[in-house]
């Protein structure tokens, strides 16, 4: 395990250095500043991820429905708007660093979708 954790150890030190997560950083640290607005955006972020990862019931149309709302109100603030969309740049870079490790070894997951 010692070679996977230096390997893992370079691996962050390379993400740390690109200019998405430094602008994820950037406009994190930036949100911060009005704790209020960060908090509302740390509740409304918990609450998609929950409904992204639930299992389809009779409520989560309206759920949905309700974040959706939520989420044209909140990006209406250009803070909020800079740090969901630095958010989603670094959640897209880690599901290809994710997908390019499953890929590159000989591992079956099946194709859900």
């Amino acid at each position: 395990m010692d070679k996977i954790d230096e390997g893992v150890r370079m691996l962050l030190g390379i993400i740390y250095d690109t200019p998405i997560y430094q602008e994820y950083r950037r406009q994190e640290e930036a949100l911060k500043l009005d704790p209020q607005l960060y908090q509302r955006v740390n509740s409304f972020r918990e609450r998609n991820f929950r409904l992204q990862n639930s299992v389809s019931d009779g409520g989560v149309f309206q759920v949905a429905d309700s974040i959706y709302h939520e989420s044209r109100e909140l990006r209406k603030n250009p803070q909020v708007n800079a740090y969901l969309d630095a958010e989603l740049a670094m959640c897209k870079m880690m599901q290809r660093i994710a997908r390019s490790m499953v890929d590159g070894i000989e591992f079956d997951i099946p194709d859900i979708g």
